[in-house]
């Protein structure tokens, strides 16, 4: 009896390695009909190493950016650590030392006198300057005169002086990502 079982069980080995023999053939067959259908090209293989080349060495140069900024701040850390034992007390002024008083009026007067002996003011230059109508003519200018307009709020003026019916509504998000829209009020 046990050739018999013997004899059955090496039969149902071998009929399960024919089944596997089988599958593995099924499968290469089918990666062979896809490879032929979908073939990958050698400038597409390129084209990926070099790729994978650059991240690699992006990854490098962001590794030694990393252990750069470590090390600086492990110095920072001891530097800090190490002034911090070595702070010196501070020790209390006797006194601090203030401009003397003065009384208003003489210092009013100073600075008058301080005015008049300042440089006499430079006579005015005529300067070409651009008309309305646009020709150049010259004109006196005593400095520099120079306008300028503020741009920023330009725009937003604009629409908060229109009708309020006009307004663009503004949208609320919540956090479960419901929209609501609603009106601006206007004030």
């Amino acid at each position: 009896m046990s050739d018999m079982n013997s004899d059955a069980k090496v039969r149902d080995l071998e009929h399960v390695l024919e089944e596997k023999e089988r599958e593995i053939q099924m499968l290469r067959d089918s990666i062979h009909e896809y490879n032929e259908r979908n073939p990958v090209g050698e400038e597409r293989i390129k084209s990926i190493e070099k790729r994978i080349n650059e991240i690699d060495g992006l990854m490098k140069g962001l590794m030694e950016e990393m252990l750069d900024v470590k090390a600086c701040l492990q110095k920072i850390s001891k530097s800090i650590d190490e002034d911090s034992v070595n702070v010196p007390k501070r020790t209390p002024r006797e006194s601090r030392r203030y401009p003397p008083v003065v009384s208003p009026s003489a210092n009013a007067e100073r600075k008058a006198a301080v005015a008049e002996a300042a440089a006499p003011p430079a006579p005015k230059e005529k300067k070409m300057i651009i008309q309305p109508d646009g020709t150049m003519q010259p004109e006196e200018r005593s400095g520099e005169e120079m306008i300028v307009a503020d741009h920023r709020n330009s725009g937003r003026s604009a629409g908060r002086r229109g009708d309020p019916k006009e307004s663009k509504p503004l949208i609320y998000a919540d956090d479960d990502d419901s929209i609501e829209i609603k009106r601006k009020s206007s004030r």
